[in-house]
């Protein structure tokens, strides 16, 4: 059992302790969850987490914060389990078994949304965009999405779909895919680096990058 991870003992590692409050100042107090009680609905799913380690579950509300949170996390040195929904079966986005450093879970339920491109013919999910907003925002347009919502696919992300091939029970299934993407990567420096891949110009600054992709000022710049 890792020291500085265990609930029991009461304590935590002045580095440990340091990062909670650098979280702390990022997302607010009330948006960094240290307590069981208050962690359970975002660490425990479908699969029943079984661990200690977990140090906070974080709920960033913006991308720029949430850009924030995980260059914190990388200079700390713990373990990112990134969770849009928690809607999975599979227990992916949830902690499981015993790890080796504390675990932070960052939520990403606030940042849904979507942007249209091309009269609907694309478009740029945020990390929760969900697919009931997805639909709601096609159904104007008499447009459908890749799934069609089911009863066990409420809340599910746009994202998480399509990581799964469009999966689910799907009452239609469409030939949807990601053809572009905006990531950060963490290089040989243990530093993340912010990856454009989407093929729109968002400016050089990761967090002006981020400040243009949520505000959806896309038609505002310039797609190569």
């Amino acid at each position: 059992m890792m020291p500085h991870a265990n609930r029991s003992s009461g304590r935590l590692s002045t580095s440990l302790a340091s990062l909670l409050t650098d979280l702390s100042a990022v997302v607010g107090a009330t948006n960094v969850l240290t307590k069981p009680s208050q962690q359970q609905s975002y660490t425990q799913g479908a699969i029943a987490s079984i661990t200690d380690a977990v140090a906070a579950v974080v709920i960033p509300d913006s991308l720029v914060a949430l850009w924030r949170v995980i260059n914190l996390c990388a200079a700390a040195d713990v373990i990112i389990i990134a969770q849009a929904a928690n809607t999975g079966l599979t227990g992916g986005s949830t902690p499981y078994g015993e790890y080796d450093r504390a675990v932070v879970v960052i939520s990403m339920q606030r940042l849904g949304g979507v942007h249209l491109l091309n009269d609907a013919a694309e478009l740029v999910a945020l990390p929760a965009a969900s697919l009931q907003q997805l639909e709601s925002q096609l159904a104007p347009l008499g447009r459908e999405p890749h799934s069609v919502l089911g009863s066990s696919c409420v809340g599910a992300s746009v994202i998480g779909g399509i990581c799964n091939s469009s999966g689910g029970m799907l009452v239609q299934r469409g030939p949807a895919y990601t053809e572009m993407s905006l990531f950060a990567k963490r290089n040989a420096m243990g530093e993340f680096e912010l990856i454009n891949h989407l093929g729109i110009d968002l400016g050089a600054d990761p967090e002006e990058m981020l400040r243009n992709l949520q505000t959806g000022t896309l038609d505002l710049l310039q797609k190569s």
